[in-house]
């Protein structure tokens, strides 16, 4: 299992970053078969009761249902429960396609299906008492999803894709040994200009790192900081793998999760961080995010599913009617101005998809309008 010693503050950087800043060590893992890692990593999950698994429909949720339910139809242990959240009128968020598609394919027995409205807001009913309790931000911030998922697996094991994306994906050698061995053929505008970006330069990455998250709420210095750190991903695919979870951001948010599903008699899961699926993934061929979801996926789902580029966005949840209503009515106290510009971090509140970075912000102007009540 999966364990950390690391310090779990908060610093006022992290907070106005979004996420804690800097490295932080991972556990190293032995080297074996990336697709014997991750069953291995799921076992523990199906011989502990029950075995729910957030289940969103997308390439994660998805290759860790199939998996899971062939290794207990193989060893003949009780079938996963599926447990997908549905988020009503949020088009960002409906997956209902998906999910259906893979829950008929794998003829999944059990299959929770629960309506989201504001319970998941970063100050809703279940993420407050946490915040009260620790007078502090959490992160993530978005933690009503894991208290929710704890809250149908109690003595279990909840099961997530979280590292999915950053173990599986992102790794620019990858991609660029993928269009050699192609030759360019086949390949989309998309998939050139992945190969151009993992070309450029650190200051071109930069660049582009700046236009897609351009954060003005951040003083610049701190933008600066956070669009250099995009930026910088190693070209050597064992170490781009390697380091993909050695971050405070992950070591803390793997050990906030950990504890509050424990408030639930629960152990967490999370097989795509397993520290040896992580170890063989880095010492097999470099592969593109796709090709890795295929290899440990083993032939259990349809292509469809394994090659989706497209994700869904949860934002809406997060940032419900409580949220918004204490953005409306919020006088810029409880953030830091010499880090933050208090004007344009309230238009990103306010705004038609509030940007999930600036959640540990709002968590901490809603504590500090709290204790000067």
């Amino acid at each position: 299992m999966l364990s950390y010693s690391t310090d779990t503050r908060l610093s006022g950087v992290d907070i106005a970053l979004g996420c804690p800043s800097g490295a932080a060590p991972f556990p190293a893992g032995a080297v074996t078969d990336p697709v014997r890692a991750l069953r291995e990593a799921l076992r523990p999950a199906l011989t502990r009761e029950p075995c729910v698994i957030a289940f969103s429909g997308g390439r994660d949720s998805s290759v860790l249902l199939a998996v899971a339910m062939d290794l207990a139809a193989r060893e003949g242990l009780a079938p996963p429960i599926a447990l997908t959240f549905r988020y009503p009128g949020d088009a960002a968020a409906n997956e209902s396609a998906w999910q259906e598609a893979v829950i008929r394919h794998l003829r999944v027995e059990t299959w929770v299906r629960r309506d989201v409205r504001d319970e998941l807001d970063v100050i809703g009913p279940l993420v407050a008492p946490v915040l009260l309790d620790r007078r502090s931000p959490v992160y993530p911030a978005a933690l009503g999803n894991t208290l929710l998922l704890a809250a149908h697996a109690p003595g279990g094991s909840p099961v997530t894709g979280n590292a999915g994306d950053e173990v599986l994906g992102g790794h620019r050698l990858g991609t660029l040994r993928a269009v050699a061995r192609r030759r360019g053929r086949g390949l989309t505008r998309a998939d050139w200009g992945q190969f151009a970006l993992c070309m450029a330069p650190g200051a071109a990455r930069r660049v582009v790192a700046r236009r897609a998250a351009p954060m003005p709420w951040l003083r610049p210095e701190l933008r600066r900081a956070v669009w250099r750190e995009t930026a910088e991903r190693p070209m050597s695919w064992r170490a781009s793998v390697r380091s993909a979870l050695a971050t405070r951001a992950f070591a803390l948010g793997f050990a906030t999760r950990a504890a509050v599903v424990a408030g639930y008699g629960c152990r967490l899961v999370e097989p795509c961080a397993d520290p040896s699926f992580v170890a063989s993934h880095a010492a097999a061929p470099p592969m593109t995010r796709a090709a890795g979801t295929r290899l440990v996926a083993d032939g259990l789902l349809p292509d469809a599913v394994l090659a989706r580029r497209d994700k869904p966005r949860f934002n809406a949840s997060r940032f419900g009617a409580r949220s918004r209503d204490f953005a409306l009515g919020w006088d810029g106290s409880g953030a830091d101005s010499s880090l933050v510009d208090p004007d344009a971090l309230r238009d990103a509140w306010l705004s038609v998809e509030p940007p999930a970075s600036t959640a540990m912000l709002l968590q901490q102007a809603w504590l500090a309008g709290r204790e000067n009540r």
